[in-house]
Order: structure tokens, then C-alpha cells, then sequence
């Protein structure tokens, strides 16, 4: 496993426990609706905000582990000599569209904290920004992670 996978795998599992949070924090609102009748404002922005940054995140741990959906029905039926060409062009693929994604995430990520955007809701969280900056965070780890691969595909290959 090459360094960018197990930082990627470090930052998952870490990251993975934003949905504890969530758990804990969803508790927590039913608990003041129902049990004290004073629901909050924030719990549900918050949770949601959790959830995207682990999302995120869940993306390069389940890229280190070569684990996004492939149509198997299809990929397994071919030559070994068919797949590893298709590979190639998948991880090149995969980097050009994560080279979009990023730019376009970078570019909505700064305009979010130019204005320090917010929910829009009662709350006022400031958690736009936060989201957006991870995303970017997290595309990059993902571009790190998709150039290794296709390094080492193409070191493999010759």
C-alpha cells in the first residue's frame, strides 16, 4: 500500500466517525423534542454537515481499497489481456473527471467563504463553507490517490 493509500485509509476511518456524531446528535434532538418539548435549530444542519465531510472522505478510503462499483457481469467475462488496458483508461478517466469536480468545487468553495455563507435557515450555521472547502479537500486526496494507481498500472504494464 503506497503512502496517499494509507492516508486515505487513516483519514476514512477517522472521518467515519462523524456518523457516530450524527447518531449522538439525532438522539440528542429527539430527546429535547420529545422529552423537554424545546427542539433546536441546529442539530439537523449539523447532522447533515457531518454527513457530507464523511461522505466525502468515504470516497479515497474506497478508492485505497479498490472497492467502487464495476459492472462485474461484464469486466469478469473479459481476457485479462482486455482488462488491464480498460483499467488504464478507467483510472485515466477517473482523474480527469476528479480534475473537473475539483476545480469546480475550489471555485464554489470560494465564493462560499467570500461571503461566508450560511444556511439560509433560523440556525445561520456557517457550515456551506466548511462542506465545500472538505469537498475540495477531499477531491484532491482523490486525484493523489487515482495518480498513484494509474502509476503504478502503467509500472506494472511495462
Amino acid at each position: 500500500m503506497n503512502r496517499v493509500d494509507r492516508l486515505a485509509k487513516f483519514i476514512g476511518d477517522k472521518f467515519s466517525y462523524f456518523f457516530l456524531a450524527v447518531v449522538a446528535l439525532t438522539a440528542y434532538e429527539v430527546m429535547m423534542r420529545y422529552v423537554f418539548n424545546s427542539p433546536t435549530f441546529w442539530v439537523h444542519e449539523a447532522s447533515i454537515a457531518l454527513c457530507a465531510v464523511a461522505f466525502v472522505f468515504g470516497g479515497p478510503y474506497v478508492l485505497q481499497e479498490r472497492g467502487h462499483i464495476t459492472i462485474a457481469a461484464i469486466y469478469e467475462r473479459l481476457p485479462q489481456r482486455v482488462r488491464r488496458p480498460l483499467d488504464g483508461i478507467n483510472l485515466a478517466i477517473v482523474v480527469l473527471y476528479l480534475i473537473a469536480l475539483g476545480y469546480g468545487a475550489a471555485i464554489q468553495a470560494g465564493k462560499s467563504i467570500a461571503v461566508m455563507e450560511d444556511t439560509g435557515t433560523a440556525s445561520h450555521l456557517p457550515t456551506p463553507p466548511v462542506v465545500k472547502t472538505f469537498l475540495v479537500l477531499g477531491v484532491a486526496l482523490m486525484i493523489l490517490q487515482a495518480l498513484a494507481h494509474l502509476a503504478a498500472h502503467l509500472r506494472r504494464r511495462s
